[in-house]
């Protein structure tokens, strides 16, 4: 997969969380489906804040947590966003993103690795794509959540928006 096609790949998969976020009730933003969920406004500043991470993994800056386990530990108190907030931020983390791999070389990109702290030490593509699964999960458990609230999803709406 060359870097224009994962980038095309990436329009794809997350075109359609800007459509799913306005989904979210604003009456609904500290709602959990278990206490031990983010809440629909931790998912909202969660999905943009992961992409912004993963720009600072792929140009190489300094990590907001240096581990899994620290990672994991600030997902804990994840504050929460509005709606509006929320797609202003995905804006601005989507464009950062597909910047910061547009800017790999696509040599780089297939064949040389980068440190990171969920997976260790990995090729940039395989990261690009970890970073587009971990979207996509997120994209689904924010989809069953609004299904489970009585929003009306479908497959549709999680692949077109």
């Amino acid at each position: 997969m060359t870097k224009a096609q994962y980038l095309s790949w990436f329009d794809e998969v997350a075109g359609p969380t800007e459509s799913i976020f306005r989904l979210v009730p604003p009456d609904k933003l500290d709602w959990k489906l278990t206490g031990e969920s983010f809440s629909l406004g931790q998912q909202l500043r969660h999905m943009p804040g992961a992409l912004a991470f993963f720009v600072k993994v792929i140009n190489n800056e300094e990590w907001p947590a240096k581990s899994l386990r620290e990672i994991m530990v600030a997902n804990r108190s994840h504050p929460s966003s509005t709606v509006e907030e929320a797609v202003a931020s995905l804006g601005r983390a989507t464009a950062a993103f597909k910047n910061a791999v547009d800017a790999l070389s696509e040599e780089k990109f297939h064949n040389e690795m980068l440190d990171t702290p969920q997976k260790g030490r990995v090729y940039y593509w395989r990261y690009c794509a970890f970073a587009l699964e971990h979207h996509i999960h997120h994209l689904m458990e924010l989809h069953l959540n609004l299904k489970v609230l009585g929003v009306k999803v479908n497959t549709k709406t999680l692949y077109v928006g």
